[in-house]
């Protein structure tokens, strides 16, 4: 086994390549795929967003306008038909828009790992997405696993805390009080750590061109802090750039108030003052901010992708996994 080399994965996804333009071609058509696919989904089902709109405020009139202790009318309570159309339609959706995430994220992985594209613009129904897809659904499975843990060791807590006050909490002492703490304190260390190991689940499979999540666990032995400092030095500078931006886009935001209010010789209504604010000026520090803030987490996604990338690139190169083919 080769011996163990420094990660330095923190911008490994931005590093200079043979090809250039293939992460920014992918997260284009990403992008452009997810606005299609979205706005189908609001186009499709435009009338169930207006009935449940309709509904819940009909819903909200008639109990207003009720008599005390009168029951509500189960004509209001029960929702439209389109209203419940909802459900099943956004389950689709979600599953499509996992699938084109899947696409994506493979596209991205299959490039910094094994330097390959395919697909339009990388993205692609082939096996690497397959393998990130099912990643998913595994994670899907392991925060339900864990959600029963926290609610079995909260339970425990709690009945713990009413056994030793003998159900006057009242009474609990400091010590006892900072059970709760101490046990919320360690399921966040726990899915803190667990979550870091299994960070390169998806990148280990397209290393390994199989379906390999759980070698996750072997991809990242010995470089848990190093994998934790790349995340949270990130996730720490997107921080920062989001709140110079929201300052930015405030300051321009205060600025055009301010030029507005000096124009009002007088009191306006609310329709005529939400008018004054209507116009192109607003749209355009809305449309900045959105923008500017879209490409900053896209560039926080890619760089991501590019930590377990490095990983696992590091791993074949140290024998800890090997491709299947």
């Amino acid at each position: 086994m080769a011996e163990k080399q420094a990660l330095n994965a923190t911008f490994f996804a931005f590093r200079k390549r043979e090809k250039s333009g293939v992460l920014l071609g992918a997260t284009i058509a990403y992008l452009v795929l997810a606005v299609l696919i979205g706005g189908a989904f609001f186009v499709l089902n435009a009338q169930g967003f207006a009935d449940y709109i309709n509904w819940v405020t009909n819903m909200g009139a008639s109990m207003e306008g009720a008599k005390p202790g009168a029951p509500v009318s189960l004509d209001y309570m029960m929702p439209p038909q389109s209203v419940m159309a909802l459900a099943p339609a956004y389950l689709l959706f979600l599953l499509v828009a996992y699938v084109l995430l899947a696409s994506y994220e493979a596209a991205c992985l299959r490039w910094m790992i094994r330097g390959e594209t395919g697909g339009v613009f990388g993205l692609s129904l082939g096996a690497d997405t397959w393998r990130v897809y099912f990643g998913y659904w595994v994670w899907f499975f392991l925060l339900i696993a864990f959600y029963i843990v926290c609610a079995i060791l909260a339970g425990g807590t709690i009945f713990s805390l009413v056994s030793m006050t003998r159900g006057d909490l009242s009474d609990a002492g400091p010590a006892t009080a900072l059970v709760p703490f101490g046990v919320v304190l360690l399921l966040l260390i726990g899915l803190i750590y667990f979550g870091v190991r299994f960070a390169p689940a998806a990148a280990t499979s397209i290393a390994r061109r199989k379906f390999a999540f759980f070698d996750a666990w072997s991809v990242s032995k010995g470089r848990f802090w190093a994998l934790l400092g790349a995340f949270v030095l990130l996730f720490l500078m997107w921080v920062v750039f989001y709140v110079i931006v929201a300052i930015g886009a405030g300051f321009a935001a205060a600025t055009l108030v301010g030029s507005q209010l000096g124009q009002v010789s007088e009191p306006q209504s609310a329709q005529e003052a939400f008018r004054a604010f209507a116009n192109p000026q607003w749209v355009g520090i809305i449309a900045g901010f959105v923008g500017v803030m879209l490409i900053a987490t896209m560039m926080l996604y890619v760089a991501m992708f590019g930590i377990n990338a490095r990983a696992a690139v590091a791993a074949l190169e140290e024998g800890k996994i090997k491709s299947a083919e």
